[in-house]
């Protein structure tokens, strides 16, 4: 059996990463398949994303992230910081 190298920067093209995104989920397995079977290691854009909506937590963090204001959802749940009780 011949070996042949492969060059692995191509699948790092941010070209690549846009059409595998955009695919439809059949391609995007079969993609990861193809790689696992070759023993590559999967790019981020490739891992599979967690199944299920995210938690209304998780979405309140990336949108105090995104403000960067002190005031955050954490705090507010929590009732501390800016949203302690006064007395």
């Amino acid at each position: 059996m011949t070996t042949t190298s492969i060059d692995l920067s191509r699948l790092y093209d941010p070209r690549v990463a846009n059409h595998v995104e955009g695919v439809d989920g059949r391609i995007r397995s079969g993609f990861r398949l193809a790689l696992d079977v070759l023993n590559i290691p999967l790019p981020e854009y490739a891992e599979r994303k967690p199944a299920g909506r995210p938690s209304i937590a998780k979405l309140m963090a990336a949108a105090d992230a995104d403000t960067g204001t002190i005031h955050n959802y954490r705090d507010e749940k929590l009732r501390v910081g800016a949203f302690a009780p006064r007395s």
